[in-house]
């Protein structure tokens, strides 16, 4: 008898998946075929600028492990002791784990989205204040939006693009149909996928962080999806955890 349940995670690599840890801690096999890559951006002037006048900002946000990884290391060849002046936010723990690791502290929220950032006490009043983004390219406008007319003066470091892995992708297209799980952290991963046959929509179980990565999921004709509490490991592995009961086993 088989009883172990099998699930695909397409987000991009990383090296060390709290996520993946706690699923084999479940016994269930996990198909980790990361369908993007992360290609970081070269640096031009107009960024190289940022980094220089880093102490002119009054708050510093990251909005992903990647954001983190990439900038704190960027500012650390200019600033070896960091202006202390300067309040760091990060999206989610693991995000802010990354930024602790510089012996930084960092504010972040318990539900791990754009708008838990937006609804924490130190974000809320920064009439006049100097904020950086630290993101990949093309990300959502929200946060930035929000903060500008909050009455921050707000400016974008793109880091890193996401680009497709097309032997991945086909990879991942091949296992869907044989998968009880899809976990999907974003509406990029789920649009690359592009619409399910009437047959997955109707039976795979999908994943998601939040209820607008649902929404879309929902668009593309998903039937039975989990909406997570965030995007955490142990968030999403109670709602792969939910998602796997409702599956009866197999023999």
């Amino acid at each position: 008898m088989n009883c172990k349940k099998n699930v695909l995670l397409i987000r991009s690599f990383r090296g060390d998946d709290e996520l993946v840890r706690q699923l084999d801690d479940a016994l269930i096999n996990v198909f980790c075929i990361p369908i993007t890559r992360i290609e970081e951006i070269e640096q031009d002037q107009r960024n190289k600028t940022i980094i220089f006048d880093f102490d002119h900002f009054d708050i510093a946000i990251f909005v992903s492990v990647n954001a983190a990884r990439i900038g704190l290391s960027l500012l650390e060849k200019y600033w070896p002791m960091f202006p202390q002046h300067v309040v760091f936010f990060a999206i989610g723990a693991q995000t802010a784990a990354c930024i602790r690791d510089h012996n930084l502290e960092v504010i972040v929220p318990f539900t791990e989205t754009t708008e838990g950032l937006l609804s924490l006490r130190g974000l809320r009043d920064v009439g006049s204040k100097r904020i950086v983004i630290f993101r990949g390219e093309g990300g959502r406008e929200k946060l930035a939006c929000e903060l500008a007319k909050r009455g921050a003066q707000v400016t974008y470091y793109e880091l890193y693009r996401r680009v497709t892995d097309e032997d991945n992708l086909k990879n991942a297209l091949k296992v869907l149909p044989s998968v009880d799980c899809l976990v999907a952290h974003s509406s990029a991963s789920l649009a690359l996928l592009g619409r399910p046959s009437n047959l997955i929509a109707s039976n795979l179980r999908v994943v998601v962080p939040s209820d607008r990565v649902g929404g879309y999921a929902a668009d593309l004709g998903y039937r039975l999806l989990n909406v997570a509490k965030g995007a955490a490991p142990w968030s999403m592995r109670e709602a792969v955890m939910s998602a796997l009961k409702e599956i009866p086993l197999t023999t």
